[in-house]
């Protein structure tokens, strides 16, 4: 039985003591954004939360600068020009239980050329295949889900303390964690081997480094984080618009949380978040059934960051290796529209625990096509 419905089976977590210590990589608690802006999601501050205003009358970089309506969002779907050889397969919800499955399928990563605050080298439009499907978690892994799975109480946020909340204040190694202990309750291989850990889980446990149980995490039968490609082909559900419901609006003055009416209907930022997390599912899902991948908490993936665009190809990315950088999908509750953006690439060390971090865990289904 999986997270979402009663667990029974009890796991004892007070603390990991695990082998073969490697290097430890550095810490630190500074999200890089590849659209050229840095957010910072250290301890329990909550700090730095945009200013609200002024985008109507800032006057020109886009639409409602000048004070006139915003235009009602669309969105624009695959493929994209010069990609019509990629088929995309056909966007269905097909979700229960709390997880949704996904097809194998063509899709383009990456965003346009002209797309407002685009990261000129992080987001080069590549055509990638996902030869498995995938079972995705419908939303972020909740404080209830957590409570259970791991038998012990959820570390955070603060500010959205109901069961159905995210967890947050998770580092990387918690989530792994996490998809192991999931793993083993179902009778599945885990899909990491982390090294050198001390401390608690979900309070301060770090570990020098990770061994891979695999080539590839696509091919571990396991639960797991997303990898970069996933995480895109999950959040885009056919779409190449900015984000599932229409593309940014983009304003002049960067400095204040401007409204975004596509960014308005699907997820949590600085413009009507209230400066906190949310429970998951309150937003529109996007076509696969999928809640708050963009928005609301940010989320950890397998992947370490190389600060640079998909290679494209088939089935991308997907090693665990051995840096610290960790991609972080979507951006956070109080960040502004342009952060929020789909192909954006935010990462952070995987020690790092913030109010505004979070996951969900993934599996394929058939990692032997």
């Amino acid at each position: 039985m999986r997270i979402g419905a009663h667990l029974t089976v009890a796991l004892s977590l007070v603390s990991w003591a695990c082998s073969k210590p490697s290097t430890p990589e550095g810490a630190g608690g500074v999200l890089v954004s590849s659209g050229g802006r840095s957010t910072a999601d250290g301890g329990g501050a909550e700090g730095g939360r945009p200013p609200v205003g002024g985008s109507h009358e800032s006057g020109g970089g886009g639409p409602g600068a000048s004070g006139g309506a915003l235009p009602k969002p669309e969105p624009r779907y695959h493929p994209p020009s010069g990609f019509e050889d990629c088929t995309h397969a056909e966007v269905t919800a097909d979700c229960e239980g709390g997880w949704c499955k996904l097809p194998p399928s063509c899709f383009v990563m990456g965003s346009s050329e002209d797309e407002w605050q685009r990261g000129k080298s992080t987001e080069n439009q590549v055509a990638v295949t996902l030869t498995h499907r995938l079972e995705v978690q419908e939303k972020e892994l909740t404080r209830a889900e957590w409570e259970s799975l791991t038998q012990m109480p959820p570390p955070g946020p603060d500010n959205c303390t109901d069961p159905n909340c995210p967890v947050a204040m998770v580092s990387w190694w918690d989530a792994v964690h996490a998809a192991n202990l999931l793993s083993t309750r179902e009778s599945l291989p885990a899909c990491y081997e982390p090294v050198g850990c001390t401390g608690t889980l979900g309070k301060d446990l770090e570990c020098t480094g990770v061994q891979e149980t695999a080539a590839k995490v696509y091919e571990c039968e396991g639960y797991r984080l997303p990898t970069r490609a996933e995480a895109e082909y999950a959040a885009k559900a056919g779409t190449i618009s900015t984000f599932y419901s229409g593309d940014i609006t983009p304003f002049q003055d960067t400095t204040v949380c401007n409204p975004d009416p596509a960014l308005d209907l699907i997820g949590w930022y600085c413009g009507n978040s209230g400066g906190k997390a949310h429970s998951g599912g309150e937003l529109q899902s996007n076509g696969f059934g999928l809640y708050d991948l963009i928005g609301n908490l940010g989320e950890w993936n397998n992947d370490q960051q190389h600060f640079s665009s998909s290679v494209g190809g088939e089935n991308p990315g997907g090693e665990v290796e051995r840096g610290s950088e960790r991609f972080r999908f979507s951006p956070q509750y109080d960040d502004y529209n342009f952060i929020a953006r789909t192909a954006n690439l935010l990462s952070g060390p995987w020690n790092t625990r913030g109010i505004r971090t979070g996951f969900r865990l993934v599996r394929t289904l058939d990692p032997n096509p």
